[in-house]
Parts: C-alpha cells; structure tokens; sequence
C-alpha cells in the first residue's frame, strides 16, 4: 500500500487523476477544481468556500453546486464537514483515499531506473568528447572567421579635438578703479601689455567699462588661471591680426 504523503506534494496527480474520472459529472469536476486551487489551505489542507462563493466562481446556481459537492462526498474525493449556520461555512479537505491514490501515482512517477545493467538498468553510453579525434564528424570551416578583416576607419581617423567653449565674459565699469588696477598689474605680471591693448572696451547700460572674464583677476590657486591667461593672448593675436585682414580686404576691393 502506497504510503499517504502530504496533499501539496502530490496536488498536481490527484487534479490528474479527477480529470481523468469518467463516473464523476463535469460539475463536480469544476466544483473541485475550483476549491483546490483557490481555497484550499496549503497548511491545514482544509478550505471553507459557501456555495454561493462556489456558484458566482463557476456561473453555475446554487443547487447544482449542492449535488456536486454530495456526488464528490460520495465518490470519495472530498471529506465534507457541513456548517451549522451563518458564520459557519462547510468544510471541505481531499478525502484520505484519493491522496492515497495520488501518493501512488507519485511513487510512480519518481521511480529511478539505475544505469547499472547487472541490476537491470539501462547501458550508459560512453562519452566522447572530442569526437572528431575518435573518427568522428570533420568540424566544417568558420567563414566568418576566415572573412579579411577589413580596416575600421575610425581606428585610423585622427583624434577628435573638441571645440573650445567661449569663455563668459562679465561687465567691469570704469569707475571701478581698483578692479581695473589689479587687472592690469595681473597682465603685466603675465609678460602682457596693458588692458587697453585689448580691445575690450565697451558700453552697458550708458556706461564704458571692460569685457573681462571676472571681476577680479585670478590667484595663483584660481584653476582657472590657465583658461584666462590663454583668453588673453588668443585675443591679443586677433587685435594683432586685425589691420592685416583689413589690407587684404582693401586690396581685393
């Protein structure tokens, strides 16, 4: 006799087994079915659905729900525990036979047919990794592999330089003194000509002051000392090449 196994260990053959019962009605089928797998507790193995629950699951009417669940009764499926009241809803858990019938269909099913032919199992047939060494098929040629590696034009093309962003410029009046003494003392000191020499002269809002990149020239600790000294000279080289663009437009006119 099969030994009885817990009912979450062998659900899947008992549901097999009940779809598989000519004698049990389709309405008690999906009756059970829906019982099993909605309300059925894992633990307890117990389930307490009403049979108006059942009905609005299944779209079948309350009577029919009735004659389902005696004929499960019946026929040992279910072991049915009736209510008493309000609050009190039928209980319903797999009869201790069908598990048994599960239980040995699961037996069955987890069987293990041993490799040893002495003890009647199968021949296991040797391995043979490299087959190709042992007689075995000839591993056809990778054309991919063997395609020319044509050369990627960007692993040749030279580096890509990024433009330089222009740098923010802010207003410095005039008739700020002491900014525009500290920033012609910091050009001098950086082997530069005055500020004037730059061309950076303009007017905000009915006033002349300088376009300059900071209010006050940098430290030796600013990093961005570099950047504006660079800033300097570029716009030195353009002041510089001015009256030259203006002679060959000159000429060309």
């Amino acid at each position: 006799m099969s030994e009885c196994r817990p009912f979450k260990e062998v659900k899947l053959q008992w549901l097999q087994q009940l779809s598989c019962d000519a004698d049990l009605s389709d309405s008690a089928k999906c009756v059970a079915l829906y019982i099993i797998t909605t309300h059925l507790n894992g633990h307890t193995e117990k389930a307490w659905p009403s049979h108006q629950t059942i009905a609005d699951a299944t779209g079948k009417s309350v009577k029919t729900v009735q004659r389902a669940v005696r004929e499960l009764e019946i026929k040992e499926w279910f072991e049915v525990k009736r209510g008493n009241g309000v609050g009190h809803n039928t209980e319903y858990r797999p009869s201790a036979p069908s598990i048994i019938r599960a239980s040995g269909a699961r037996e069955k099913t987890d069987k293990i047919v041993t490799l040893y032919p002495a003890e009647g199992g199968q021949i296991r047939p040797i391995r043979q990794p490299e087959m190709s060494r042992e007689g075995g098929q000839i591993c056809p040629p990778n054309l991919e592999k063997e395609k020319i590696k044509k050369p990627n034009p960007r692993e040749t093309a030279p580096p890509r330089v990024e433009p330089r962003r222009a740098l923010p410029l802010v207003f410095v009046a005039e008739t700020q003194l002491q900014q525009i003494s500290q920033w012609c003392n910091w050009l001098i000191d950086q082997g530069m000509p005055g500020l004037e020499k730059f061309e950076l002269r303009t007017m905000k809002c009915g006033k002349y002051g300088y376009a300059l990149p900071g209010h006050w020239p940098p430290d030796s600790t600013n990093p961005r000392a570099l950047e504006w000294l660079a800033f300097f000279s570029q716009r030195l080289n353009h002041v510089a090449a001015g009256p030259t663009r203006q002679a060959e437009m000159r000429r060309a006119s």
